[in-house]
């Protein structure tokens, strides 16, 4: 249908993008009040026409001002995101990809690798869209440690098109469906009823799949996906969430859940939850009981920076190293752990105090989150802490005790005791012959000698306590010695492995299953312009440290994962053999790639 150009302006005024416009215009027969419904709401008008109308017939090309397309997923509705119609060359299909429609096939971004080996890299979205940089980027994180578990649902056909990299969105030819019996079978979508087709789908996973194929395919030669291959499928839940929160922090949990949920809606799907959503107890209030709570991420304020993570989980769980404070002054602990652990550093904001940490923070390669458990306080730290309280104590009656021995009224009791000794001894004055005060030379050097043997004593003490606190005790540096103890005790087994380094989308690091870490970088100016480069470990600790001195425009997220639970190459390779959706659509990436004129491989589209 051919809809006025004042009839779009009119939503454009309002500050809704054409590409929405269009689309809710489409689906409402040009009806403003109704359009501007569909695009807050999600909720349509009823049809007029009967659900057997093909989709297809009312896709339009969108390069003429004033022609209504059809796309069947606009943002804020599940049951309107159905498929873009697809032609029988799937190469061909009309699908809205998140790029302009203008763009050519001659200008310039490289698309294929320079290394086989080197990491599939995340294209940044426009700036107006930072937080979805970080969906892909998380979802990036979890293809690299244990992408089997969201490739167990097989869905036959991934509806492979040349520009899904882009954003462009195509649902599968297979769906969900839930039998008379309750269970869950994956079916062609000829087989769904009209009943069957307002049932959620799992978009999220589909397209999450697309990327996983070609992800942990061994060679593959795709350059970069953009960050916009999600937007089309995120949930209205998770668009609300981006539409009304401004950090990440508010936001990411929901997407976390939305990804999960899409994987337990398939058929012989496990409970996922459990790898990403860990446990907490606090006590809201002194006289309450502490309570339970479910957290996927830990976030601190560029305010909280310190010279290390885990004296910054310190603050956060533990009760401050003060010799007058209680020690159950707080209840804050991890209950059950998670396999994967999200932490993000929030980006300043109006409120944010001048942060300068001249030391940057120090992100360990490998962290014991383990340490911040209930367990571990009741069985090891709370004990600890109650030591190092005792032994602050005591190092401090140490202190005034050496302060005692050096000095009296001001003068420094050993230069008086010597400068007397020398006196009686040497002065022509004094006769020192005599019995009496040869008794007296004695007995002051007696007092001198104890003296300094009581000081020797004490510095002795003195530094065997503080070598104590600094490492035996030292809860702020734990890999000296108290995560030792603690392997002895059976409260921790093996290190979460720092996976990603999240410092902006423009720059980050990534870490492969093989230990190898690779950094990226986009120019922010022209952010097709991509470099990856392999770094070694020691690189990640030094700009992460450099990039945490001050605080950050945009958030920091790091992700961990049990060392145990991160997929071995040989269980990745086996699930994508048995997936046949991602098999093929891997496969028809390759001969995509492959089939690009020598000069495209080089230089193809211009974003």
């Amino acid at each position: 249908m051919t809809v006025p150009e004042k009839t779009i302006q009119s939503l454009l005024d309002m500050g809704i993008s054409r590409e929405v416009a269009i689309e809710a215009l489409s689906r409402t027969n040009g009806d403003v009040e109704a359009s501007v419904n569909y695009i807050f709401s999600g909720e349509l008008p009823e049809r007029k026409h009967g659900p057997e109308q093909s989709e297809a017939a009312c896709l339009k090309d969108d390069d003429h001002m004033g022609t209504v397309e059809t796309f069947e997923n606009a943002p804020g509705s599940p049951e309107a995101r159905s498929e873009h119609a697809a032609s029988s060359d799937e190469d061909e299909a009309p699908a809205r990809s998140s790029f302009d429609s203008s763009t050519s096939a001659d200008t310039s971004v490289d698309l294929v690798k320079a290394d086989s080996d080197d990491p599939v890299a995340i294209l940044p979205a426009p700036r107006n869209a930072v937080i979805e940089n970080y969906f892909a980027l998380f979802c990036m994180a979890v293809g690299i440690s244990f992408p089997h578990y969201f490739l167990l649902p097989d869905f036959k056909d991934l509806s492979y098109n040349k520009d899904w990299f882009r954003g462009l969105y195509l649902e599968p030819k297979y769906r969900i469906k839930f039998d008379s019996n309750d269970t869950v079978v994956i079916v062609p979508k000829e087989e769904l009823s009209s009943k069957d087709s307002v049932i959620l789908q799992p978009e999220l996973l589909w397209q999450f799949q697309k990327f996983l194929a070609v992800q942990n395919t061994p060679d593959c030669m795709r350059r970069f996906v953009s960050a916009t291959y999600l937007s089309k499928v995120l949930e209205p839940i998770v668009v609300e969430k981006l539409n009304n929160c401004e950090h990440l922090y508010d936001v990411l949990p929901t997407f976390i859940k939305s990804l999960t949920n899409d994987v337990e809606m398939c058929p012989n799907s496990p409970s996922i939850k459990e790898l990403f959503i860990s446990t907490a107890y606090y006590k809201p209030a002194s006289d309450a009981e502490p309570m339970e709570t479910l957290v996927s991420l830990l976030h601190f304020l560029p305010e909280e920076y310190d010279t290390n993570l885990y004296k910054m989980f310190n603050v956060l769980l533990y009760p401050e190293d003060d010799v007058d404070s209680d020690v159950d002054e707080t209840y804050n602990s991890l209950g059950n752990l998670a396999p994967m652990l999200t932490v993000v550093f929030d980006e300043m904001d109006e409120s944010t105090e001048e942060v300068h940490a001249t030391q940057g923070v120090e992100v360990p390669l490998e962290f014991y989150p383990q340490l911040y458990t209930r367990e571990a306080k009741e069985s090891l730290i709370r004990d600890i802490i109650v030591r190092r309280r005792e032994t602050q104590l005591e190092s401090r009656k140490i202190l005034r005790t050496l302060n005692d021995l050096k000095s009296f009224q001001g003068k420094d009791v050993t230069s008086f005791l010597s400068n007397s000794i020398d006196f009686l001894s040497r002065d022509t004055l004094v006769d020192s012959s005599t019995p009496e005060m040869s008794e007296l030379v004695e007995s002051l050097e007696s007092v001198k000698d104890q003296i300094t043997a009581r000081k020797a004593k004490s510095m002795s003490d003195y530094k065997l306590l503080s070598q104590k606190l600094n490492s035996d005790w030292n809860i702020s540096h734990p890999e000296i010695s108290v995560i030792d103890h603690a392997k002895e005790l059976g409260i921790i087994d093996e290190p979460y492995i720092l996976t990603t380094a999240i410092l902006s989308p423009y720059h980050y690091y990534i870490r492969q299953r093989n230990g190898q870490w690779y950094r990226t970088v986009c120019d922010e100016h022209e952010i097709t312009r991509i470099t990856v480069t392999r770094v070694e470990p020691k690189e990640v600790v030094n700009t992460i440290k450099a990039g945490t001195r001050f605080a950050s425009l945009t958030p920091l997220m790091f992700t961990y994962f049990k060392k145990s639970h991160i997929d071995t190459d040989d269980t990745v390779r086996k699930i994508l053999a048995e997936n046949v959706g991602a098999a093929n659509f891997s496969l028809k990436e390759e001969e995509q790639l492959k089939s690009l004129p020598s000069k495209h491989k080089e230089k193809l589209i211009d974003f």
